[in-house]
């Protein structure tokens, strides 16, 4: 098609498709119905290349000292961590990058759990100079 619209294919009948017909309307995958990106408050990321993982200086699991990288990467999911209850985004990222906060709800974590021992601890704890 020359407009540079998409079509969406529709099969009419019942178990073998007798006849196919294309519908008018602009096809819109359904994921992309559920995306809400109207917040103010969004954050930007930067993602790094592979060459720049090296471990974070000042930031270690305060439970069992793991340094993360900045390709480590933790879910908005708060099952199985002493996190409020809230309903997470399922966006994934560096937790370090943003300082615990979400960069798809803006949720502020205030627990992170280890991705090498599987504890949670407070995320400002993770800091070695209070100062994140």
């Amino acid at each position: 098609m020359s407009t540079g619209s998409r079509y969406e294919l529709v099969a009419l009948g019942i178990g073998e498709c007798d006849e196919m017909q294309i519908t008018k309307e602009p096809f819109v995958p359904p994921r992309l119905l559920l995306k809400d990106d109207r917040g103010s408050n969004q954050i930007t990321v930067d993602v790094l290349a592979p060459n720049d993982d090296k471990p974070f200086v000042g930031i270690r699991c305060p439970l069992c000292n793991w340094r993360p990288t900045p390709s480590s990467r933790w879910c908005c999911n708060r099952g199985g961590t002493p996190e409020p209850h809230f309903e997470g985004c399922g966006m994934v990222w560096n937790t370090f990058s943003t300082q615990g906060r979400c960069p798809g709800c803006s949720h502020q974590w205030q627990w992170t759990s280890c991705l090498r021992c599987g504890q949670s601890s407070l995320h400002k704890d993770w800091y070695e100079d209070d100062n994140p």
